[in-house]
Protein backbone atom coordinates (compact mmCIF):
# COMPACT_ATOMS: atom_id res chain seq x y z
CA UNK A 1 0.00 0.00 0.00
CA UNK A 2 3.03 2.46 0.33
CA UNK A 3 2.79 3.15 -2.85
CA UNK A 4 -0.09 4.48 -3.04
CA UNK A 5 0.34 6.41 0.22
CA UNK A 6 3.96 7.04 1.68
CA UNK A 7 4.75 10.69 -0.13
CA UNK A 8 8.40 9.44 0.89
CA UNK A 9 8.48 6.85 -0.95
CA UNK A 10 6.68 7.95 -4.28
CA UNK A 11 8.57 11.40 -3.95
CA UNK A 12 11.86 9.18 -3.68
CA UNK A 13 10.84 6.31 -6.53
CA UNK A 14 9.41 8.97 -8.86
CA UNK A 15 12.99 11.15 -8.50
CA UNK A 16 14.75 7.41 -9.95
CA UNK A 17 12.58 7.57 -12.80
CA UNK A 18 12.89 11.47 -13.37
CA UNK A 19 16.81 10.77 -13.63
CA UNK A 20 16.08 7.45 -15.50
CA UNK A 21 14.01 9.62 -17.98
CA UNK A 22 16.50 12.26 -18.44
CA UNK A 23 19.49 9.34 -18.94
CA UNK A 24 17.28 7.70 -22.07
CA UNK A 25 17.18 11.15 -23.17
CA UNK A 26 20.99 11.90 -22.97
CA UNK A 27 22.07 8.38 -24.05
CA UNK A 28 19.18 6.82 -25.82
CA UNK A 29 21.31 3.97 -27.06
CA UNK A 30 22.38 3.29 -23.41
CA UNK A 31 18.59 3.06 -22.27
CA UNK A 32 16.62 0.79 -24.80
CA UNK A 33 13.42 -0.36 -23.77
CA UNK A 34 14.77 -3.74 -22.49
CA UNK A 35 17.03 -1.86 -19.79
CA UNK A 36 15.09 0.48 -18.82
CA UNK A 37 12.10 -2.24 -17.78
CA UNK A 38 14.76 -4.25 -15.49
CA UNK A 39 15.37 -0.98 -13.79
CA UNK A 40 11.85 0.02 -13.44
CA UNK A 41 10.83 -3.40 -12.15
CA UNK A 42 14.04 -3.46 -9.70
CA UNK A 43 12.91 0.03 -8.40
CA UNK A 44 9.44 -0.51 -8.31
CA UNK A 45 9.73 -3.93 -6.62
CA UNK A 46 10.70 -2.64 -3.48
CA UNK A 47 6.83 -2.64 -2.17
CA UNK A 48 3.73 -5.19 -2.74
CA UNK A 49 1.85 -3.38 -5.34
CA UNK A 50 4.73 -3.75 -7.96
CA UNK A 51 3.67 -7.14 -9.36
CA UNK A 52 0.20 -7.01 -7.66
CA UNK A 53 -1.41 -10.47 -8.11
CA UNK A 54 -4.97 -9.61 -9.25
CA UNK A 55 -6.18 -13.54 -10.57
CA UNK A 56 -5.07 -16.69 -11.32
CA UNK A 57 -5.26 -19.47 -14.44
CA UNK A 58 -7.66 -22.74 -13.40
CA UNK A 59 -4.47 -24.94 -14.55
CA UNK A 60 -2.28 -22.88 -10.96
CA UNK A 61 -5.18 -23.09 -9.15
CA UNK A 62 -6.26 -26.87 -10.09
CA UNK A 63 -2.39 -27.83 -9.32
CA UNK A 64 -1.84 -26.04 -6.14
CA UNK A 65 -5.47 -27.56 -4.68
CA UNK A 66 -3.67 -30.75 -5.83
CA UNK A 67 -0.33 -30.40 -3.08
CA UNK A 68 -2.99 -28.84 -0.66
CA UNK A 69 -2.68 -24.83 -2.28
CA UNK A 70 1.08 -24.88 -1.06
CA UNK A 71 3.80 -23.25 -3.67
CA UNK A 72 6.37 -24.65 -2.03
CA UNK A 73 5.79 -28.21 -3.37
CA UNK A 74 5.83 -26.76 -6.90
CA UNK A 75 9.02 -25.14 -7.28
CA UNK A 76 9.42 -23.19 -10.41
CA UNK A 77 6.30 -24.54 -12.44
CA UNK A 78 4.24 -21.52 -11.33
CA UNK A 79 4.92 -17.49 -12.13
CA UNK A 80 2.75 -14.08 -12.13
CA UNK A 81 2.47 -13.42 -15.61
CA UNK A 82 1.61 -9.26 -16.75
CA UNK A 83 -1.35 -8.82 -18.21
CA UNK A 84 0.12 -5.73 -20.13
CA UNK A 85 3.41 -6.40 -21.60
CA UNK A 86 5.97 -4.68 -19.42
CA UNK A 87 8.04 -3.30 -22.09
CA UNK A 88 4.89 -1.66 -23.60
CA UNK A 89 4.46 0.05 -19.75
CA UNK A 90 7.71 0.82 -20.09
CA UNK A 91 7.61 2.84 -23.18
CA UNK A 92 4.32 4.42 -22.48
CA UNK A 93 6.36 6.19 -18.87
CA UNK A 94 9.14 6.98 -21.22
CA UNK A 95 7.77 8.73 -23.91
CA UNK A 96 7.06 12.43 -24.87
CA UNK A 97 9.50 15.33 -24.07
CA UNK A 98 8.85 15.53 -20.46
CA UNK A 99 8.67 12.97 -17.82
CA UNK A 100 4.85 11.69 -16.15
CA UNK A 101 4.05 13.64 -13.16
CA UNK A 102 4.25 11.90 -9.32
CA UNK A 103 0.21 10.90 -9.22
CA UNK A 104 0.10 10.19 -13.67
CA UNK A 105 2.97 7.78 -13.17
CA UNK A 106 1.89 5.91 -10.05
CA UNK A 107 -1.75 5.25 -11.38
CA UNK A 108 -0.24 4.50 -14.72
CA UNK A 109 2.10 1.75 -13.37
CA UNK A 110 0.28 0.75 -11.05
CA UNK A 111 -2.60 0.26 -13.37
CA UNK A 112 -0.54 -1.39 -15.45
CA UNK A 113 1.54 -3.77 -13.49
CA UNK A 114 -1.02 -6.32 -12.39
CA UNK A 115 -0.25 -10.07 -12.61
CA UNK A 116 -1.58 -13.28 -12.91
CA UNK A 117 -0.50 -16.43 -10.77
CA UNK A 118 -0.05 -19.06 -13.80
CA UNK A 119 1.76 -21.75 -14.68
CA UNK A 120 5.25 -21.20 -16.23
CA UNK A 121 4.26 -22.26 -19.41
CA UNK A 122 1.24 -20.46 -19.85
CA UNK A 123 3.31 -17.05 -19.55
CA UNK A 124 5.26 -18.27 -22.89
CA UNK A 125 2.05 -17.84 -24.76
CA UNK A 126 1.33 -15.20 -27.12
CA UNK A 127 -2.62 -15.32 -25.90
CA UNK A 128 -2.66 -14.26 -22.22
CA UNK A 129 -4.79 -17.32 -20.50
CA UNK A 130 -8.18 -16.73 -19.04
CA UNK A 131 -7.97 -16.22 -15.55
CA UNK A 132 -10.09 -16.56 -12.18
CA UNK A 133 -9.72 -12.65 -10.65
CA UNK A 134 -8.96 -12.48 -7.01
CA UNK A 135 -9.71 -9.31 -5.01
CA UNK A 136 -6.60 -7.62 -3.92
CA UNK A 137 -6.72 -4.25 -3.87
CA UNK A 138 -4.57 -3.42 -1.33
CA UNK A 139 -2.15 -5.93 -2.38
CA UNK A 140 -2.19 -7.89 0.59
CA UNK A 141 -2.63 -11.28 -0.63
CA UNK A 142 0.30 -12.59 -2.18
CA UNK A 143 3.19 -10.33 -1.42
CA UNK A 144 6.58 -9.87 -3.00
CA UNK A 145 8.97 -12.29 -1.64
CA UNK A 146 12.00 -12.01 -3.97
CA UNK A 147 11.91 -9.50 -6.95
CA UNK A 148 9.59 -12.24 -9.38
CA UNK A 149 8.69 -14.16 -6.26
CA UNK A 150 5.87 -14.05 -3.82
CA UNK A 151 5.08 -15.08 -0.47
CA UNK A 152 2.26 -17.80 -0.01
CA UNK A 153 1.39 -17.88 3.14
CA UNK A 154 -1.66 -19.43 5.07
CA UNK A 155 -4.14 -16.34 4.33
CA UNK A 156 -2.92 -17.10 0.72
CA UNK A 157 -3.95 -20.56 0.77
CA UNK A 158 -7.13 -19.86 2.14
CA UNK A 159 -7.91 -17.63 -0.77
CA UNK A 160 -6.97 -20.27 -2.84
CA UNK A 161 -9.36 -22.67 -0.96
CA UNK A 162 -12.48 -20.41 -1.46
CA UNK A 163 -12.05 -19.85 -5.13
CA UNK A 164 -11.19 -23.33 -5.54
CA UNK A 165 -14.21 -24.19 -3.90
CA UNK A 166 -16.45 -21.65 -6.00
CA UNK A 167 -15.02 -22.69 -9.37
CA UNK A 168 -16.14 -26.36 -8.71
CA UNK A 169 -19.71 -25.42 -7.56
CA UNK A 170 -20.11 -23.31 -10.67
CA UNK A 171 -18.86 -25.87 -12.71
CA UNK A 172 -21.72 -28.50 -11.17
CA UNK A 173 -24.34 -25.49 -12.23
CA UNK A 174 -23.52 -25.95 -15.41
Amino acid sequence: MRLKTDDTLRKALHGLYIALFKAKQDCPDDFNDGRLTKILTDIMGVENEGWRVVGITSEALNLLAKKGYDKKKLPRKLCRGHINDRIETTRELFKGEKPKELKEFFNYFLDKDQTVIMLNEQNRTKQFPDYHKIDNLDAELFPNGSLMGWKHGEKERECLRNLHSLQASSRKKQ
